[in-house]
């Protein structure tokens, strides 16, 4: 299958990063490139023009391009410059697309303050896969990490990180978080049935594993059991991988919050590249393999 990816650019530092990953990639997916830019209508730098700063835009995705040319000629790659508010277009596009990438400058471990929003925005309303690359990203890492929750939008994100981890010949960990409920606190007494608690996320996590390994054999995973909060665990487990994959609830502005607090507190937070991979995705894959077998 040909993975139909979209980078989005704008010349900055966090754009060049989206487009290393992307080129990374190219070398063991193939794929159809498309670089685009968007200029925002009714915004320009202080005491600028719009038909002033829409050059800036342009220049920027030519010379993503002439990169693309000079690093993969080979690579099929298609130029699209898009005028309106980025979130609105970048969704739009992602309608035909496999993955958007996108780069942000938030970066550090437990930063803990908002830096941009558009990554945050775009991995909450796009249709499909969205990845996240911190500026500054170089090639490494050991392992791949996914999330897992007990709330049914773990298949996706499972299946898009053992894909990774068979793609990159790395072993992949599937971490689950957990903690002591408030409700089974000592203030009232109540005696907090530890060996209960955490057979019943061990479970969790297994049968996560399991479903892995089914579809994998081959591949080196494992199951993680980390106690905490959840993003801070991914977190601190993503710390040496090469990508971290998470999934969202889908929701969008209906939910009232951005992605679900785990993905949302990830990315604010990110160690390195993050998959954000929506549920539907799981149904869509499904039919696309099936009518190209």
């Amino acid at each position: 299958m040909v993975e139909r990816v979209i980078v989005a650019v704008d010349g900055g530092p966090a754009s060049r990063a989206a487009l290393d990953w992307a080129l990374a990639r190219a070398a063991t997916v193939p794929m159809r490139l498309e670089l685009t830019t968007v200029v925002e209508l009714g915004w320009s730098p202080v005491d600028g023009l719009d038909d002033d700063f829409q050059p800036v835009y342009e220049r920027a995705l030519a010379e993503a391009t002439r990169f693309v040319e000079k690093n993969l000629p080979e690579l099929k790659t298609l130029s699209v410059v898009r005028r309106g508010s980025p979130v609105d277009e970048l969704v739009r596009a992602a309608a035909d697309a496999d993955l958007i990438v996108i780069g942000t400058n938030k970066t550090g471990a437990l930063a803990g303050a908002v830096h941009g929003t558009l990554p945050l925005k775009l991995a909450d309303h796009a249709p499909c896969a969205v990845a996240v690359v911190p500026a500054g990203w170089v090639s490494g890492g050991d392992r791949v990490v996914v999330g897992v929750e007990d709330d049914g939008t773990q298949d996706a994100p499972l299946r898009a990180a053992a894909a990774e981890a068979v793609r990159l010949g790395q072993p992949l960990d599937v971490v689950h978080a957990w903690s002591i409920p408030a409700t089974l606190g000592v203030d009232f007494g109540a005696a907090v049935p530890y060996d209960a608690l955490i057979e019943a996320h061990t479970d969790i996590v297994d049968r996560a594993l399991q479903q892995v390994t089914a579809a994998h054999p081959g591949l080196a995973a494992s199951a993680v059991l980390m106690q905490g909060a959840a993003a801070p665990v991914l977190v601190e487990a993503a710390a040496t991988a090469t990508v971290l994959v998470v999934g969202t609830h889908g929701r969008g502005a209906v939910a009232g919050l951005i992605l679900g607090s785990v993905s949302h507190d990830v990315l604010l937070n990110m160690p390195c590249p993050v998959l954000v991979v929506p549920p539907a995705r799981a149904d869509a894959d499904t039919k696309r393999s099936g009518a190209t077998s």
